[in-house]
């Protein structure tokens, strides 16, 4: 019910799809379980070198993607690799999360109060020869293109947000 009562909808291609025909926009996660499961306590880490569909999907409907990142949310929980290994098998088999964090006061449900930044770069459109089915290297360039946007854009801010002594 939660979901439904965010607007919330389901990550898979067909859904996203019907969104994009009806003229709605959504936000992804492109990194999904994957990357939340690996998140590190106070460390920026994107899980992007083999996530490639929300890219394809962009072309395909000849709509733009954003490159946003959100600072803070890695210092939101203090984060275990406790069982790592049947967490991530669940990960890849389930498509089940398990992270094992605690927040303010030893809370699972209440994060760190940290002041969180969305920093939101410019649009990215990407011209395909057959919108129907871009190619590898149409795909493989605009896969360059956003994560040297994404870099940028964390690159651009994390100084002036108190970052700077980060990597991504």
């Amino acid at each position: 019910e939660f979901v439904i009562w965010t607007s919330c909808i389901d990550a898979s291609r067909q859904v996203a799809e019907k969104a994009l025909d009806a003229g709605y926009s959504f936000l992804v996660f492109p990194g999904g379980e994957a990357e939340q499961i690996r998140t590190i306590y106070h460390r920026e880490r994107v899980y992007l070198k083999s996530r490639k569909g929300f890219l394809k999907l962009a072309m395909r409907k000849g709509v733009p993607v954003v490159p946003i990142y959100v600072f803070g949310v890695s210092d939101y929980y203090r984060t275990s690799n406790a069982l790592m290994e049947p967490r991530l098998w669940l990960v890849k088999n389930l498509g089940i999360c398990i992270p094992f964090a605690v927040g303010l006061w030893g809370s699972i449900l209440c994060p760190e109060p940290v002041k969180t930044t969305v920093a939101v770069g410019e649009p990215l459109t990407f011209q395909v020869e057959d919108k129907r089915n871009p190619s590898r290297k149409e795909l493989d360039d605009a896969h360059e293109t956003f994560c040297k946007a994404l870099m940028k854009l964390f690159d651009e801010h994390k100084g002036p947000l108190g970052y700077g002594d980060r990597t991504l």
